[in-house]
């Protein structure tokens, strides 16, 4: 049979009508699933920006025969559980950014995703290096704001992503959606305000050597920047509790996962000497990716900020540390504790330290 242009247009449709189908039944088990938003976007590259954090693969080299990326978004507005500081016994403070649930709701969005999708007879690979702020966007679900994170109609920008390349030929039906044009208003500031650093340059701008996210990452941070980290432990997220459109997101109450049963607040002085049973007990499973030492790092910054003295001998542990970035920032954290026994511990490893990025945070720390 010779085909038509006709018979070729239906042939279209009745593909096109499957694909719609299958990517409405992905969202129905999604959402029963506990996965607040689900949208998907085509496999062809996605624009990198070199910037960002995570490094970048594309679909297509996780699975060549990919199709589609499934993006899948989570609410992590939850209410700290805080403990407060005393004397002698600093705590830091991880911020809500989803470190006690992000690990967790990640892996069952991609197992949900995955097992529907197998079920269905296709493939999907996750990918954690995948260029997720495009995909989402290009996926219908949101937009960038001011303060270059997406922000989303239903949850404003508190949100989590995983996202999967698949070789299932999905159609969004809702991906073509017009995103409100006021979803950034021209006129707002406010997430540029929040930001403590001033790490947002300008509108659509961030300046990464100032974002404080970044640096709890285990990037260096500038010693005058320092003490507005305040004692945060791992994210800092004030630009994304500023928005308009993230303020009035209710709490999320419970997850459809066990999510870590780990205090918010985690004391500083095992963490800054280097306690490794003190630290497996303590660490939530998300911010583990950033590695060992960054979060030491973090933690020897907020007991500087936090002032107390009884911090001293974990950071005359620590100044002893293989790694630099620890000596440096111990180093300069002594310096703001300050008193005979800091200056003692500052002269004898000046005496001793060969990295001259070391050897100037010690001569700052003693003058």
């Amino acid at each position: 049979m010779v085909d038509t242009p006709a018979r070729a247009q239906k042939q279209e449709r009745r593909v096109e009508m499957v694909e719609r189908e299958l990517m409405g039944a992905l969202r129905e088990v999604a959402v029963a699933a506990g996965i607040d938003l689900i949208g998907a976007t085509s496999a062809e590259a996605l624009p990198v920006d070199e910037g960002d954090w995570w490094g970048h693969d594309q679909p297509r080299e996780l699975l060549p025969e990919a199709r589609s990326v499934v993006v899948a978004g989570f609410s992590i507005r939850y209410e700290p559980r805080v403990v407060p500081s005393e004397p002698g016994k600093p705590r830091g403070r991880f911020t809500p950014g989803g470190s006690r649930v992000f690990q967790q709701m990640e892996r069952h969005c991609w197992n949900v995703v995955g097992d529907f999708l197998a079920a269905h007879g296709y493939r999907a690979v996750a990918g954690d290096r995948l260029p997720i702020k495009p995909a989402i966007v290009r996926a219908g679900l949101g937009r960038y704001g001011k303060h270059c994170v997406v922000i989303t109609p239903e949850l404003g920008s508190m949100v989590m992503w995983g996202a999967m390349a698949t070789d299932a030929p999905l159609v969004d039906p809702e991906a073509d959606r017009p995103i409100r044009a006021e979803i950034c208003a021209t006129d707002c500031r406010l997430c540029v305000d929040a930001c403590p650093t001033g790490a947002i340059a300008g509108d659509f701008q961030l300046d990464r050597s100032k974002c404080i996210t970044n640096w709890l990452w285990g990037a260096s941070a500038a010693p005058e920047l320092r003490h507005h980290q305040a004692d945060r432990m791992f994210g800092c997220g004030e630009c994304l509790l500023a928005c308009p459109y993230s303020a009035p997101i209710p709490f999320r109450l419970a997850y459809p996962v066990l999510t870590d049963k780990v205090d918010d607040s985690p004391e500083l002085l095992p963490l800054v000497a280097g306690d490794p049973d003190y630290y497996d007990r303590a660490m939530p499973t998300f911010p583990v990716r950033a590695g060992q030492d960054a979060m030491r790092c973090n933690a020897i910054i907020a007991l500087a900020n936090n002032g107390d003295p009884a911090g001293v001998p974990a950071l005359a542990a620590s100044i002893e540390s293989q790694n630099g970035q620890v000596r440096a920032y111990s180093a300069w954290a002594l310096g703001r504790l300050g008193g005979p026994e800091a200056r003692s511990v500052l002269e004898r490893a000046a005496e001793r330290e060969t990295d001259e990025r070391v050897a100037a945070e010690l001569r700052a720390a003693l003058r």
